[in-house]
């Protein structure tokens, strides 16, 4: 949560850095329609009304207005005249937004009074959504027609106070007057300012900028989005993805598809706005629904929320069959409704579920979209005054929400990626609890027949010495054989006492300096048992002898090292029939102390070098299994000699195996 709340903070104040350099671009010298220059406007019901027409209508008939005007969803067409002062500087008017179906505007130079006869021509020149060229003068997302500069000496009348003097009536400054006309099927709205072509291009560049970053970000998380959906494949995260199309939106107002796509796709950003539009409330309510679990937590309002997004998607017949305003005020309803639904049900699960925060702000996200789109709507149908500031919060609740929504997706993830894997770790550890507990079993019998046996051959030479009648050698031989069995009931219990002291979680080896020769020899008497074997001992490579008094120190526990190579012994003669067992210590240059057994048996199949390792697993050689002959064993021998070599810092590994042989090596850490 920490590192997916410190990118969420750095992603937003990048965002408010790249805002704030782009508002101190838009800070530039500009005069604004409706705040700086004042205006006159009359709504043209039919829409049929000329140039000419609007130019007759009597002064009582216009209206003036001193902020941007806006009619809302309608089909009235909107008739704009004012005055747009330009000096021997070219001005640039700007004319939007990008939504509007149809603009066309008219400009000339402003005739002297009493020279009206005089008057040039209007130049006329068309624009809006659906205008296929280029629409304007300059190349750029918004409409740019270049006034040009007049000269000092032109006489004009200017629009000064429409409510006390109309166009015509007083000689001032040099300019042009100017007439837009408006009918769109999306809302009915003029926004216009005059910019010197400096302040433009400052402004231009700076917007560009900031948008290009705000898109940036979208085109990233909108890809997060769609990898996340493919590879996770939930309807969370294709809900996710859906929302994400929201940012086509936010390009469509800000006209970089008709700017990218224009004059062959001209009519793209025209329908691309009004679907996007409706999809993109609906796409957030499927979100959330998602995000929220309405479906295993609140089934039937999971059930209301899917027919509301069905109604949502209904509304898309609006747009081919021409009741695009309705659908529009359908869908604020249905905006305020669900949204309060979904915030009440956020705030109840949140406290009923005793889950986290990201609940409940998940839920309130269609609130704030709610919020931020009542405040454009308002504006729009002119029920408080238009500001680009106000009708654009939406479009940064967008980011918002896609960046809140991409926190949660992956603070999701990673629960049910914890819940996997926790999942996969207790079927992993009951999967070795019960091939312990059959490993165990086995482990109990074969430890059962391995203490008979020796029990069995003790009982019998006891049987055997009460009889009067045997022979010293028959004596010698069967003490011989009690004290072999006795040994060997020694080895099994020391087994089985390291494996217990192994496998608890407070062992602790009574480390002292020790003669590594001398454990190996003591061990030795494993092969000094056997009529069959004997054993060599190299040192270095050479022959050694303990008598030598050679020195080769480790630090260890010289009870646990003894049983150690003790197990390593044994199965050299348990799996060769006879022969020499090798005893190869080597210390080598990096202080590591190497103890190599070898035998002469017939090898260890490939599959079980390393199965032979586990505990309670055992291993017949090829013969042996032949023959129907088992050499017996615990399946201990091997596992406590490498856990106790690792204990110590070594390890012991099958070094290598052929049909000749096998060979062992312990390293233990040489003493310093």
């Amino acid at each position: 949560m920490t590192l997916v709340g410190r990118y969420l903070n750095v992603v937003l104040l990048m965002l408010f850095l790249a805002f704030s350099l782009a508002w101190g671009h838009i800070a530039v010298a500009q005069k604004i329609l409706g705040q700086d220059i004042a205006f006159e406007w009359y709504e043209d019901a039919g829409g049929a009304m000329t140039a000419d027409q609007f130019l007759a209508l009597p002064n009582n008939k216009l209206q003036t207005s001193s902020r941007v005007l806006s009619l809302g969803y309608t089909r009235s067409a909107l008739w704009v005249r004012f005055f747009a002062p330009v000096g021997t500087e070219a001005r640039w008017l700007v004319l939007g937004p990008n939504y509007v179906d149809q603009m066309t505007v008219y400009y000339r130079p402003v005739a002297a009074q009493g020279e009206a006869e005089q008057a040039p021509r209007w130049t006329i020149r068309h624009t809006g959504d659906r205008w296929s060229q280029t629409p304007g003068d300059i190349n750029y997302r918004f409409p740019v027609f270049v006034l040009p500069a007049l000269h000092n000496g032109t006489s004009s009348a200017h629009l000064v106070q429409p409510k006390e003097v109309s166009l015509n009536s007083v000689s001032g400054p040099t300019g042009y007057e100017v007439l837009v006309r408006v009918q769109s099927t999306s809302a009915v709205l003029l926004q216009a300012s005059l910019w010197s072509p400096n302040a433009f291009v400052q402004y231009a560049i700076g917007s560009t900028a900031f948008w290009s970053f705000y898109f940036g970000l979208a085109a990233l998380s909108g890809i997060l989005a769609l990898i996340a959906a493919i590879y996770l494949r939930r309807r969370l995260v294709w809900a996710l993805c859906a929302f994400s199309l929201s940012y086509g939106l936010v390009a469509c107002i800000q006209g970089f598809v008709s700017w990218l796509l224009r004059p062959h796709f001209a009519l793209v950003q025209h329908y691309l706005t009004g679907i996007l539009t409706l999809l993109t409330y609906t796409s957030l309510l499927w979100l959330t629904t998602e995000a929220l679990n309405l479906r295993a937590l609140h089934p039937r309002l999971n059930r209301l929320m899917w027919v509301a997004i069905g109604f949502n998607l209904f509304l898309q017949l609006s747009i081919p069959f021409d009741f695009y305003g309705l659908a529009i005020q359908t869908q604020g309803i249905v905006f305020i409704v669900t949204s309060l639904v979904l915030a009440v049900s956020a705030w109840s699960i949140w406290r009923d579920e005793r889950s986290g925060i990201m609940t409940l702000v998940v839920g309130l996200m269609p609130m704030l979209y709610v919020i931020s789109g009542l405040l454009a709507l308002a504006s729009l149908f002119g029920w408080i005054p238009y500001y680009e500031a106000v009708y654009g919060i939406w479009q940064y609740v967008i980011m918002v929400n896609m960046l809140t929504a991409l926190v949660w997706v992956a603070l999701v993830v990673r629960q049910e990626a914890r819940q996997a894997q926790s999942r996969a770790y207790l079927e992993r550890q009951l999967d070795l609890e019960r091939e312990a507990s059959f490993h165990q079993r086995q482990f109990i019998g074969m430890v059962a027949h391995e203490f008979r046996n020796p029990l069995a051959v003790i009982s019998s030479a006891l049987e055997n010495l009460q009889l009067k009648s045997i022979s010293d050698v028959q004596r010698r031989r069967r003490y011989r054989n009690m004290r072999l069995a006795t040994n060997r009931l020694v080895q099994l219990t020391d087994n089985c006492l390291a494996d217990s002291r192994l496998s608890s979680d407070g062992l602790v080896l009574e480390r002292e300096r020790l003669n590594v020769l001398e454990v190996v020899s003591s061990a030795a008497e494993v092969v000094d048992r056997s009529e069959h074997h004997r054993w060599q001992l190299l040192v270095n490579g050479e022959v050694g002898d303990v008598s030598q008094q050679v020195n080769i120190p480790v630090m260890g526990d010289h009870a646990m090292l003894r049983i150690a190579f003790s197990n390593l012994l044994d199965n050299a003669v348990k799996y060769s029939k006879q022969g020499p067992v090798e005893i190869d210590v080597t210390t080598r240059k990096n202080g590591v102390v190497c103890i190599a057994i070898c035998d002469r048996g017939k090898g260890i199949a490939p599959a079980d070098a390393q199965v032979i390792f586990e505990r309670y697993r055992r291993h017949a050689a090829p013969a042996a299994q032949a023959q129907g002959h088992d050499p017996g064993g615990t399946g201990l021998g091997l596992y406590v000699a490498r856990q106790i070599a690792r204990a110590h810092g070594g390890d012991v590994v099958l070094a290598y195996s052929t049909n000749q042989g096998s060979c062992f090596e312990m390293s233990l850490p040489a003493a310093r």
